[in-house]
């Protein structure tokens, strides 16, 4: 065997290797019997639900831990104390959605679209917001301790009486933001 037919098997073996590869991470798409289950009892932890249109829906008090929520569409419902700890809503729109006292310890929302959004008390402890769309969004004495912030948008938002003890927020984007002690900072503009 020479060199040359070596060189072309192992390419064929890698190609069929790399083929396999490819197929065995799928995309997961929301489940609709996640869906059904969410819709009728309000009680849906670890579901499926990415992609998933569950806009305008009235969520108060919803059992959503661990939920995979990426790029699903909340906009505009009611999420009123929901639990959404260690959730993931990279991506997600929660434009407009009411969170007020929602429970997102450990939440990963990266990306996500919460402009708009009345998040007051909510907790965010340790949660992922890096890249966040947070414009207008009502975080008054939300709990943001030890949150990763990255270069979330906060123009518009309202932090006042919010605890970001921990939290990095340093490369944030703040233009007419109320801040905690109720000053309005303008930075990253």
């Amino acid at each position: 065997m020479n060199v040359k037919s070596l060189a072309t098997g192992l390419g064929a073996v890698l190609m069929v290797l790399l083929g396999v590869v490819s197929f065995a991470s799928p995309s997961w798409a929301y489940l609709q019997d996640d869906v059904d289950m969410l819709l009728e009892l309000r009680d849906c932890p670890v579901c499926i639900l990415n992609e998933a249109d569950l806009s305008g829906e009235d969520f108060a008090q919803v059992n959503l831990k661990i939920a995979e929520l990426t790029d699903a569409d909340l906009s505009q419902s009611n999420l009123n104390e929901a639990n959404l700890m260690l959730a993931e809503l990279g991506g997600a729109n929660l434009s407009e959605a009411n969170l007020v006292g929602a429970a997102m310890n450990g939440a990963r929302l990266q990306g996500a679209n919460l402009s708009g959004a009345d998040l007051t008390g909510v907790v965010l402890t340790q949660a992922n917001i890096d890249g966040a769309n947070l414009q207008g969004a009502n975080l008054q004495d939300a709990e943001l301790t030890a949150a990763v912030i990255g270069n979330a948008d906060w123009r518009g938002a309202n932090l006042k009486g919010a605890n970001l003890r921990g939290a990095i927020w340093s490369e944030a984007i703040l233009c007419n933001t109320v801040l905690p002690d109720g000053t309005v900072g303008d930075r990253n503009c």
